[in-house]
């Protein structure tokens, strides 16, 4: 998704401090939801910024609690496929990736959720197959969520996938990329493992894809940050433009 643009360590630095010197104390109250950070029910979009580089997200919500999210190249707006969302009580839960041509289900096997080391990790149960993605009521503590499970694949080889996610609370109105100061934002720490090695070539062992940091700014979006550390260690890009549609 992202090409390989290089960084300095001093900016990685920066965005460390935002989430543990600003980051809310345990009795916090009145957070907010993923919602006002993520815009996921607004019709909006946001172009996020690397020198010369650039790409797009937008919401399109569906109704009935449900909205997808695409990512691509704004000059080749809109891209194909998206990733379907939806909220089921206090949980956004990820139901697949779809395009025109119909949608990849994505359905765990297991599921568990723990402290902000990812230890003391308790199962979660889902009815439904669906992935825990994020809670909905922004949390005063941070959450590590791990996911085992396929990507469905009609006709082909089924994907494995492993996900673990840990999400953080809101820093103070301290947090800034280069375009935007004194923002809100919560931090997802994410990486993602399957064994597809693309071209149809599916099977054997997991393999690491992507480990990366998305910074939300409340009332912008995602991508106001993206730090990759891998593929591409020390990639930046930052949320330059945001808007309604």
């Amino acid at each position: 998704m992202f090409s390989a643009i290089r960084k300095s360590a001093m900016a990685v630095a920066a965005l460390t401090m935002v989430f543990v010197a600003g980051a809310a104390p345990a009795n916090a109250a009145g957070l907010g939801t993923y919602g006002d950070f993520s815009r996921m029910f607004d019709k909006s979009a946001g172009q996020f910024w690397s020198g010369s580089w650039r790409n797009q997200w937008a919401w399109e919500p569906k109704g009935g609690n449900v909205s997808h999210i695409r990512w691509g190249d704004p000059a080749k707006w809109p891209p194909a496929n998206y990733e379907k969302f939806q909220r089921v009580g206090d949980w956004v839960k990820l139901d697949g990736y779809g395009n025109n041509e119909g949608m990849l289900k994505q359905r765990v096997t297991k599921e568990q959720i723990g402290d902000v080391n990812c230890k003391n990790m308790k199962p979660l149960l889902s009815l439904d197959g669906k992935q825990h993605y994020v809670k909905w009521t922004i949390q005063p503590e941070a959450y590590c969520l791990e996911a085992w499970g396929k990507i469905l694949i009609p006709g082909g080889t089924d994907v494995d996938f492993y996900h673990k996610q840990v999400w953080f609370p809101p820093s103070g109105p301290t947090c800034a990329n280069k375009y935007f100061k004194g923002r809100t934002c919560i931090k997802q720490f994410e990486i993602w493992k399957d064994n597809n090695r693309g071209n149809g070539d599916v099977g054997g062992p997991l393999e690491l894809r992507h480990k990366r940091d998305n910074i939300f700014a409340k009332g912008m979006g995602p991508a106001f940050i993206i730090h990759n550390y891998f593929p591409n260690d020390g990639w930046q890009a930052e949320l330059r433009q945001a808007w309604t549609y």
